[in-house]
């Protein structure tokens, strides 16, 4: 699952770079072929070829436009197939560069173009293999395509001048090509490096809000989401429950069974607790010891009256055993609940909330009582 989950990020990474990175040349060829073909009047000389240099140019500018669009709306799924259409795409635009550079050399009715011609490809070539060698297709065969043709046009003509500049050619092709490698080499070492370091930071983020035994929230986590949660709740006012949850005898389960049984107990007992904080915006987490604490937006004095007794007949139905021996569970909880106001303190719903939690242990444990007047107070045995 981490592999995938790399290449995944990864091939997201590289559609978007790659993407962004030939995202000038969607016009560019397009552009610069206009201009020479207004500057020699290449239109005139020869219409077919203007019209069908023209006419592939003008489609694959289209079909980039498109796949343009598409990447803005990829998915992961659909991600290495955008990526390689990309490729495609990128190598047919060189291929034909290459070949129409080629044909100009060998047609006398483009002799004023050449040296232009001869300037623009280069300058295509080293460019556009430096800035696109994210992809080792293009990094081997856009220069390839690009070059190749030209060359063996110019070895063609059989030409002292030409097979210098053919030789000169075959350096650049050989430059670009070492270079063009050790981008692709960093990129993919750097974009690598980078994934691992933002899941590694990831990682011990929440290292850092997880209670270890039980997988819970711990308490620094629950106390960073109160305080988002005591604001939200003054702007939309709403009202805002908090439980405190306390596992009875607790300590004479560990005296009698041993630590490693208690520490089973929690794990069973926080799983739980876990299951019925069923809402997205709630939270559980582990207070301390075998204390666990929950907040309920939005959750008026009945609502978590409901949430505590469902929780207090979790804990007291657990099918707990020691070597093969039934053992009893259960639970005390006390609650609160408040409508925040401005300039109210958030730590005194959690002292309520506690204050009824050492009531419902005095008056026999195994029970929820709320903090509040209005709430029913009856006692569960």
């Amino acid at each position: 699952m981490r592999i995938k989950n790399y290449h995944t990020q990864l091939q997201m990474q590289a559609l978007y770079d790659l993407t962004m990175r030939a995202k000038a040349g969607t016009v560019m060829y397009l552009a610069i072929w206009i201009a020479i073909v207004w500057a020699y009047n290449i239109h005139e000389k020869s219409p077919t070829f203007f019209y069908a240099n023209g006419g592939i140019l003008l489609s694959l500018a289209v079909v980039r436009l498109i796949h343009l669009f598409k990447t803005k709306q990829c998915t992961e799924d659909n991600a290495e197939h955008l990526y390689q259409i990309l490729v495609y795409i990128l190598l047919c635009t060189a291929l034909h560069w290459g070949l129409m550079t080629a044909w100009v050399l060998l047609d006398d009715n483009f002799i004023e173009a050449r040296t232009v011609i001869m300037i623009v490809l280069p300058t295509f070539a080293i460019g556009g293999a430096s800035t696109l060698s994210i992809s080792h297709e293009v990094r081997t065969l856009y220069p390839t395509f690009m070059f190749m043709p030209t060359i063996c046009a110019l070895l063609y003509t059989i030409d002292r001048d030409n097979f210098l500049l053919a030789g000169l050619i075959i350096v650049a092709f050989a430059y670009v090509f070492v270079i063009s490698g050790l981008v692709y080499r960093n990129y993919w070492s750097a974009i690598t490096n980078n994934l691992i370091a933002e899941e590694r930071a990831a990682a011990m983020e929440q290292l850092s809000i997880t209670d270890q035994l039980t997988q819970l929230k711990n308490r620094m986590f629950f106390d960073s989401e109160f305080e988002k949660e005591w604001k939200r709740s003054i702007r939309l006012k709403a009202p805002l429950s908090i439980l405190m949850i306390d596992l009875d005898y607790f300590k004479k389960l560990n005296d009698t069974f041993g630590h490693i049984f208690g520490d089973e107990v929690l794990k069973h007992a926080s799983a739980a607790i876990a299951n019925e904080i069923k809402r997205p915006t709630d939270c559980i987490a582990r207070y301390g010891g075998e204390e666990f604490v929950a907040m309920l937006p939005n959750t008026n004095l009945d609502g978590a009256k409901v949430i505590a007794e469902r929780i207090r007949k979790t804990i007291e139905n657990l099918p707990l055993e020691h070597n093969s021996r039934p053992v009893s569970l259960t639970c005390s909880i006390g609650g609160a609940t408040i409508i925040p106001q401005p300039g109210g303190d958030r730590s005194d719903l959690v002292k309520r909330a506690d204050s009824a939690l050492y009531q419902a242990k005095d008056g026999g444990r195994n029970r929820y009582l709320a903090d509040d007047p209005r709430a029913n107070l009856e006692q569960v045995s």
